[in-house]
């Protein structure tokens, strides 16, 4: 059900705003309407197209809608999330832009809120927005670093579930090992040619690719098939951004894979991201 929210004028003055597409701010100032009093909604784009868009004809509507959810999040306007199996959007700083004057029960936890829970991922896509703003969209950017799936969300998002995972890391006088190395590299890479800041290869994720390689059997390539083959999907392309969750979400990205090429329908092409290359689209559909 949409909802009333008011937009203060320093909005069309924001530089975070302005650095948007014209559809992309439109599809902002509309998850203000559809996310609920806490600033919270599911992530799912046809959701979102329905409530957003119901009058809107073009053929790519729904697409554009994927892409815009996208930008906000990658702008950090809009946290995606996981919580008690739901994917979900949160409008970021909502209580302080948005001042609901009875607000109704909460649906659905804050990301802060889940910071230590251990969510299982769905698979499909949630995205909710800001009530009445307080402050100017310009604050959204003081915003602390936006909560990614794979943060503080417990051992299992570290890929340390399982008793025989909890050891040390590697020594720091160890050699990298090229294997290890070329499977962190790619994700970085992939990351950063999807337009996110390129991340440091800690010993963390050299420690999770470590164990996904000689614990759980998965090859290199194999392993760099499921980055490819998640970063050209709507849903798993905001939430495999660590070999910790890679590790974690192996086996189910693996399903869907397999699942989506029975269908013959292929997840790469189809949904791959603009800027992704075209062998990284073809690597996509190998997985699986």
């Amino acid at each position: 059900m949409a909802r009333i929210r008011s937009i203060k004028p320093e909005f069309f003055t924001s530089l975070t705003i302005a650095d948007l597409k014209l559809s992309t701010r439109l599809t902002f100032i509309g998850l203000w309407t559809y996310v609920d009093d806490n600033g919270v909604g599911l992530a799912d784009p046809r959701l979102i197209r329905a409530a957003i868009w119901p009058l809107e004809e073009a053929p790519d509507i729904l697409q554009r809608t994927r892409e815009d959810l996208q930008s906000l999040h990658t702008a950090r306007l809009v946290t995606l999330y996981e919580a008690s199996g739901k994917a979900l959007i949160a409008v970021s700083n909502w209580s302080e832009h948005q001042k609901v004057s009875h607000p109704r029960k909460p649906r659905f936890p804050r990301p802060e809120q889940v910071q230590n829970d251990d969510p299982t991922p769905s698979d499909q896509d949630s995205f909710e927005p800001p009530e009445d703003s307080g402050d100017s969209p310009e604050d959204f950017q003081k915003t602390p670093e936006i909560l990614r799936p794979e943060q503080g969300s417990g051992s299992r998002d570290q890929g340390a579930g399982k008793e025989e995972d909890a050891e040390p890391s590697a020594s720091a006088d160890t050699p990298p090992r090229a294997d290890v190395e070329a499977v962190c590299r790619h994700l970085a890479d992939v990351l950063e040619r999807t337009g996110s800041k390129r991340p440091s290869i800690t010993d963390k994720w050299r420690t999770a690719t470590r164990l996904m390689l000689d614990r759980d059997g998965v090859s290199v390539e194999d392993a760099k098939h499921a980055i490819d083959w998640a970063h050209a999907n709507d849903f798993w392309q905001a939430h495999i951004l660590t070999p910790m969750k890679l590790r974690e979400k192996y086996d189910t990205l693996r399903r869907q894979a397999s699942a989506t090429q029975r269908r013959q329908k292929p997840a790469g092409p189809a949904t791959a991201p603009r800027d992704m290359t075209d062998e990284e689209k073809k690597s996509a559909l190998k997985f699986g």
